[in-house]
């Protein structure tokens, strides 16, 4: 007889109140648990108080496994407790030594633009410095590596992701605060926040890298006389030798190694799906001038409808916002997915050698170890026992099936903006202004959101819940249907007609690249999930922000 499965516990990991995130990883291994929890815990810190922000950063737990984060209030923060009324709430803030060193902070960010700092350090520091590594660490031939070694470049290739992961947290600090005060001022002006998608058009570089690649093998191609629609593997681009093969070669060096399909260890790298990249190839994009007109009109037609009196100051917030909000999307692909990547790599042939050697029952149990256990074991350590990794792996599947609550602890209170000292105030306005564009906001109808582009859209559904599903089923010119989108889509949506999200708001990851694409999408379409059949014939249009499904007698079966 077998004990009665009993329902998990949904136990708060700490006071506060905490929201559960589903856009990054759900029920991940212990390697990306370790990577992430420190990067967020030990970055957002860091922005945070660099830029004089009323919080002392955001946590991340992980309860059964399942991603948790809490925004850390600056005083209080290893206790509940309730809300001070507003009359000493702003005594508190003008009186705790904490909230003064802050204020000082946010008037000296606000007065002299302190994320330029952090900008112009990334274009001159971070990011070549980063690169180098990612390309030293990428050259390495690590089949060549004896256990000893392997074990070492584990600890190296992890070392590495931890820095950089924490760098990408605290640089995610740096982004929100020009995006949010020209949110804030075209507010103020008499616009509509959304109207920042209009000034952020073609803002995003990073977003378009690969495509814009993809491109110039596509372009070397014809140059040579090849037609690439009828490319139909790597070897065929390998074969035409000349620049097309160079491009390639130079094309899978810096994109080749990086995560795609996800953001867990177990997700595959984009050499991993030579199809991805075959099919970038062949449907060869816009040309990139024409995404830069069609970003001069929109910015142009927005800056008319701004006062005269106001035009210094909107070309300053633009130009900023511009530089932070690429930033945004650059550091990403190169402070995770590049190194993470790198680390399934040597982690794809520990498995490998631990499982011929009897160390292993299976080689995907590597995925259940920590870098020092699997270099211990490299080392000839026989802990943990087959069996406990096995039992790993079993909890661990469990946990992927479970339905997690949205909200562990009780609802959140913000304090009012009125209450805080005049430079922590605005920062919080920021904060209040940007952090909902993050998110899909309520009370639309079923199967309508936040329209984005000006052309409906007439093809046919491709619904998925994660990005390895729409590797496996897209045809260039559908339409992805999905929860939500992350970095770990980009190269299927470079060939997507169009994008309907159930979640996300102004600006999340699917709405960036439907503008950087110039895709028609409908952001936050409620129930657009389960209501749109699989394979069934949809018009997206983003004037309406809504989704029409014309036929489903042809979907896919589900």
């Amino acid at each position: 007889m077998h004990p009665e499965p009993t329902e998990p516990e949904w136990a708060r990991p700490g006071p506060g109140t905490w929201t559960l995130d589903r856009s990054h990883v759900v029920a991940p291994g212990p390697i990306v648990r370790h990577v992430l929890s420190t990067g967020m815990d030990v970055g957002m810190a860091e922005g945070c108080e660099r830029f004089g922000a009323p919080i002392a950063g955001m946590k991340l737990r992980w309860v059964n496994s399942h991603f948790y984060r809490r925004i850390v209030p600056l005083v209080g923060a290893a206790r509940d407790l309730p809300t001070p009324p507003p009359p000493l709430l702003w005594l508190a803030t003008r009186l705790h030594p904490e909230f003064r060193r802050r204020e000082k902070t946010a008037r000296d960010t606000l007065e002299h633009h302190r994320w330029n700092e952090e900008t112009d350090r990334w274009e001159r520091e971070w990011c070549p410095r980063i690169t180098a590594e990612n390309e030293r660490l990428t050259d390495i031939e690590i089949e060549a590596l004896d256990d000893v070694e392997l074990a070492g470049h584990l600890t190296e290739v992890h070392d590495h992701l931890v820095e950089t992961t924490t760098l990408h947290f605290r640089l995610s600090v740096t982004s929100m605060g020009p995006m949010g005060l020209l949110m804030v001022n075209l507010r103020n002006w008499g616009l509509d926040p959304a109207d920042t998608f209009d000034a952020l058009v073609h803002a995003s570089p990073a977003t378009r890298s690969a495509s814009v690649a993809a491109r110039g093998i596509a372009d070397a191609l014809r140059e040579q006389g090849f037609d690439p629609e009828q490319i139909a593997t790597l070897e065929d681009i390998d074969a035409a030798g000349g620049e097309a093969a160079t491009r390639l070669a130079g094309y899978l060096r810096t994109h080749g190694w990086r995560l795609t399909t996800g953001y867990d260890l177990q997700a595959r790298m984009l050499c991993e799906v030579p199809g991805l990249i075959v099919n970038a190839v062949r449907r060869s994009p816009s040309p990139a001038d024409a995404d830069a007109s069609r970003a001069e009109r929109a910015l142009s037609a927005l800056r008319d409808r701004v006062s005269a009196e106001h035009h210094e100051a909107f070309d300053r917030l633009v130009a900023q916002a511009r530089a932070s909000y690429g930033l945004r999307d650059a550091n990403g692909p190169i402070t995770y997915e590049w190194p993470a990547g790198l680390l399934r790599r040597a982690l794809l042939v520990a498995g490998d050698r631990l499982t011929r050697s009897g160390a292993l029952h299976e080689e995907g149990h590597v995925f259940e170890l920590s870098v020092d256990e699997i270099a211990d074991r490299l080392h000839g350590s026989a802990t943990p026992t087959l069996a406990e990794i096995a039992d790993r792996a079993a909890q661990r599947r469990t946990w992927a099936t479970l339905d997690a609550p949205p909200q562990l602890g009780p609802d959140e209170v913000l304090p009012p903006v009125s209450v805080m000292p005049p430079y922590l105030g605005q920062v919080t306005e920021v904060i209040l202004t940007v952090m909902p564009a993050l998110e899909a906001e309520a009370g639309y109808a079923p199967l309508h959101g936040l329209g984005l582009g000006t052309d409906s859209y007439r093809g046919t559904a491709r619904v998925v819940t994660v990005a390895e599903d729409a590797f496996a089923s897209m045809e260039p010119g559908d339409v992805l249907v999905a929860p939500f989108t992350s970095p770990t889509y980009n190269a299927v949506l470079a060939m997507a007609g169009a994008v309907v999200t159930e979640e996300g708001g102004l600006l999340c990851h699917a709405a960036v690249i439907a503008r950087e694409l110039g895709l028609p999408a409908v952001i936050g379409a409620a129930g657009a999930v389960s209501l749109i059949p699989d394979g069934a014939e949809v018009v997206v249009d983003p004037v309406a922000g809504r989704v029409e499904v014309l036929s489903a007698h042809d979907a896919t079966p589900r």
